[in-house]
């Protein structure tokens, strides 16, 4: 992705020592095997198998730290560099995700099973990502060998972010609340590798530079996660920037493609950081109330002046332009994980969780971003329900 056209260097919140060779540490553990079968069947998700890996099913060597600790020391382009990348983009997202939450996580795993499985390079997977219980692992872009998906963050922050939401909002449940459960977790993934890649200044900077300060636009942050048609298919970007209504992807319902059913839900929720992000803006004295009303996801490709007005405010001073941003991530990854945490027990149904981002901005921002939620959900044919504590 742009912003990541060059190997980023990533710092972990672990003590000298604390990450062996593999890598591996308490938790998290790079399985680099060799001429693996997939845990789960392609076409429809079923467990062929399950982890721990056997110890004796081949393998290649644990990636070695240099004398300080570090895995900096690594080629890009070698499998020692993707299992080192693989580990440092799961941990990272995991840092960032439990700093919201407050709390560390604990990530389901299977019986006998001591650590998470981090598997970088699957290439019977094809052009495909998948996570479940106890692992992720990764293929290949366009099945390309020079492409693992594992060196690419927002990919990996997806396929983590579904254990992260495991363990915050619990299992799926059963019954008819189960599918719009699993269409949220989709788009909620989405949501984890957003938030984890605008921690970058480096997609930050691009990001900014691409739309000139207006993020009500299809840029590079809202083609954040990934998109597979059901349980097969071609790995694609699946963008947070659209006009969808349930009512426009109630096909997608009755075929239960819950990766489509989720887009309203996903849509809706990046309109609301845009809308916080703005809202940064103004309080900077950086864009006038004026234009941050003027400013829309239905206006983004109507008015070309709109357009050059904001990116005339920009030119003016774009690192308060990326502070503003900063400050409305963490704005909205708080909300998104206060809400998540209230969710939990129960479904996490669309109006549920939106109305979940109702009650914690109340609780976090005296109710400032309220009125933005439930219309940018409302819009989408999603009525935030919320009770007030």
């Amino acid at each position: 992705m742009r912003g990541f056209e060059l190997p980023r260097l990533v710092r972990l919140a672990a003590p000298p020592g604390a990450i062996a060779a593999g890598p591996r540490d308490g938790r998290l553990q790079v399985v680099d095997a060799l001429h693996k079968a997939p845990y789960r069947r392609l076409a429809t998700g079923e467990y062929l198998w399950r982890p721990p890996y056997p110890r004796g099913e081949p393998r290649r060597r644990p990636v070695r730290p240099n004398a300080q600790g570090h895995f900096d020391h690594l080629r890009p382009g070698t499998p020692a560099f993707s299992a080192a990348a693989t580990f440092a983009a799961a941990a990272c997202v995991l840092d960032i995700w439990e700093h919201y939450l407050g709390r560390r996580l604990r990530l389901r795993l299977n019986p006998r099973q001591r650590r998470f499985e981090l598997i970088p390079r699957v290439p019977r997977l094809g052009d495909n990502a998948y996570s479940g219980v106890g692992y992720v692992e990764f293929g290949f872009a366009d099945a390309d060998p020079r492409q693992p998906y594992c060196e690419n963050l927002d990919v990996v922050a997806h396929e983590v972010g579904h254990h992260i939401l495991r363990a915050v909002i619990g299992r799926t449940p059963a019954g008819e609340a189960a599918f719009e459960h699993q269409a949220h977790v989709e788009a909620a993934a989405d949501l984890v590798s957003l938030v984890a890649v605008l921690h970058f200044d480096r997609v930050v900077a691009h990001l900014l530079e691409q739309t000139r300060g207006k993020l009500h636009s299809r840029n590079v942050a809202s083609r954040i996660g990934e998109f597979r048609s059901e349980w097969s298919g071609r790995l694609e970007a699946r963008t947070a920037f659209h006009d969808k209504r349930l009512a426009d992807v109630a096909r997608a319902r009755r075929k239960g493609d819950f990766h489509t059913y989720g887009r309203p839900f996903l849509g809706a929720a990046y309109e609301v950081l845009v809308e916080i992000y703005e809202s940064h803006l103004v309080r900077r004295e950086l864009i006038s109330s004026r234009l941050a009303r003027r400013s829309s996801r239905a206006t983004a490709r109507s008015r070309r002046a709109l357009r050059r007005e904001f990116g005339g405010r920009y030119r003016l001073n774009p690192d308060g332009f990326a502070d503003a941003l900063r400050h409305a991530t963490a704005d909205f990854a708080r909300l998104l994980a206060l809400a998540w945490q209230r969710t939990r027990p129960g479904p996490a149904t669309f109006a549920r969780v939106a109305g979940n981002l109702v009650a914690a901005d109340r609780r976090l921002a005296g109710g400032r971003y309220g009125r933005v939620i439930r219309r940018a959900f409302a819009q989408r044919g999603i009525a935030a329900r919320s009770r007030r504590p």
